[in-house]
């Protein structure tokens, strides 16, 4: 893949971060008054909760398939597994420990198994303790990711 096509898609794939993470940041406002085990929460809520969790995981999965790995591309890095993604994430300094991305990503495959919301409340609060985790690490990615693509 050539160099500039590269660079073209880290900065789609970070803009579609920043999407992601709108539809996010107003899924948890619509549910920031609930608790964590959605005790009396009315069937509208629960689908605020089932967005808020499900844009949870597409942000994840933005950051993880799309962005590093665009940002490995970009630094001419080796394909790899999700587990070399993320150690190299943490290499740059911009995940604190590759341990809480993989977390992230297997509660993503929990999530999308969850057919009948029998783990809803569990999920729920899951996603909301680590969304402010995932935030700082989304920033740190994207501020690298911009200073990769300024140097290069």
């Amino acid at each position: 893949m050539n160099r500039d096509l590269t660079r073209q898609l880290l900065q789609q794939h970070l803009m579609e971060m920043t999407l992601a993470r709108q539809h996010l940041d107003y899924s948890y406002q619509q549910t920031a008054t609930l608790p964590d085990t959605l005790a009396g929460a009315a069937p509208g809520q629960l689908e605020s909760v089932e967005a808020f969790s499900s844009r949870f995981t597409r942000t994840v999965d933005l950051l993880v398939n799309k962005v590093l790995r665009s940002l490995d591309r970009v630094e001419l890095k080796p394909e790899g597994t999700l587990l070399d993604v993320v150690n190299r994430a943490e290499k740059r300094g911009v995940v604190g420990q590759a341990a809480d991305l993989r977390e992230m990503k297997d509660v993503r495959n929990v999530i999308a198994h969850d057919y009948a919301g029998a783990k809803a409340a569990e999920i729920f609060a899951y996603c909301r303790e680590q969304k402010p985790k995932l935030d700082a690490v989304c920033n740190r990615v994207a501020e690298y990711a911009r200073q990769v693509l300024a140097g290069s």
